[in-house]
């Protein structure tokens, strides 16, 4: 895979130098110490590094709260704008102050992107959506309180016409596959289509995943290589701290 990374890197960096610095960094990582590796979240290798940290870390950071039940939240976020290049920073910046406006006062999230396309072609132009970049938190708050907070994400996120249903939450059943996914490294291109569906006898509306366009692709590293390692990472009322023994670990922040 970061082989295949590279190769990309390199090939496109003759078109854009900004590329050809990423290629750089990523070409330096080696395996072994983690001072040999260099961090970079366009890294294959450090990319399933990072969730590896992210998800031990808020494991065990949930096990120690043993009576605490836990929901997941899916939240896809407003912006950015088609045509605009997405960001993680001002992404979690917005994240952060929209949770809080809800009543969040503890959540763990992460947030992944996606590449939205209206291919609804029983629909004239002004009938379908720009296509877009989407950037879609996805992580964990505490059960009690949720309902309280769920209905106040819906009125801080209306549905839109591209996003029917921006908030969606559902109990936590402790899968580390629900805390992975919020960091996953792999970014998709969403199509959305109708289908007929002969329950119903009607047409229904429902998404396909294709890879991400070359210009797609471009577009996902330089969000990443201006998120740094932590910038898709939405903490609320917690932050990360090395414990005695050098591990992550999330603590509150009060």
């Amino acid at each position: 895979m970061k082989s295949r990374r590279r190769r990309w890197l390199r090939k496109h960096g003759r078109a854009h130098p900004d590329l050809a610095v990423i290629g750089a960094t990523v070409e330096s990582c080696r395996r072994g110490r983690l001072t040999n590796r260099c961090g970079h979240p366009a890294c294959p290798d450090c990319a399933d590094g990072l969730q590896r940290l992210f998800l031990d870390a808020t494991c065990r950071f949930t096990s120690c709260q043993p009576g605490q039940a836990w929901m997941t939240v899916s939240i896809i976020l407003p912006g950015p704008e088609p045509g605009e290049q997405p960001d993680f920073v001002a992404a979690g910046e917005l994240a952060r102050t929209i949770l809080r406006q809800a009543g969040v006062t503890v959540g763990i999230f992460g947030i992944d992107a996606s590449w939205n396309e209206d291919h609804r072609q029983e629909r004239d132009e002004a009938g379908r959506f720009d296509s877009h970049a989407c950037l879609h938190l996805y992580g964990l708050i505490p059960a009690a309180g949720s309902l309280a907070v769920k209905a106040a994400l819906k009125r801080l996120i209306p549905a839109t016409e591209a996003v029917r249903r921006p908030v969606h939450t559902k109990p936590w059943d402790g899968s580390p596959a629900a805390i992975a996914y919020a960091l996953k490294p792999d970014f998709q291109r969403r199509q959305t289509i109708e289908r007929f569906d002969t329950k119903r006898g009607r047409l229904v509306r429902t998404t396909r995943d294709r890879p991400l366009t070359v210009a797609q692709q471009i577009q996902a590293v330089r969000a990443l290589d201006r998120a740094g390692v932590t910038g898709r990472m939405v903490l609320v009322g917690l932050r990360f701290e090395l414990s005695e023994t050098g591990r992550l670990c999330l603590v509150p922040t009060t």
